[in-house]
């Protein structure tokens, strides 16, 4: 659980520093420091899910 707060945090400052440094606008900033780690988690979760799908044969 840790290890997910700190990728959601890191994914966070990262999207609103960015996002500020474009734009200046904070109300914007902040709405895509949110939803930038909800869709890094969302596509974290199809990717896992579809590699776990996966019946792969035994390497040689």
């Amino acid at each position: 659980m840790a290890r997910k707060i700190k990728f959601a945090a890191t994914h966070f400052s990262i999207a609103f520093s960015m996002s500020y440094a474009a734009n200046q606008n904070v109300a914007l900033s902040a709405l895509i420091g949110v939803a930038e780690p909800l869709a890094f988690a969302f596509g974290r979760s199809v990717v896992s899910e579809a590699r776990n799908g996966l019946a792969l044969a035994p390497a040689a």
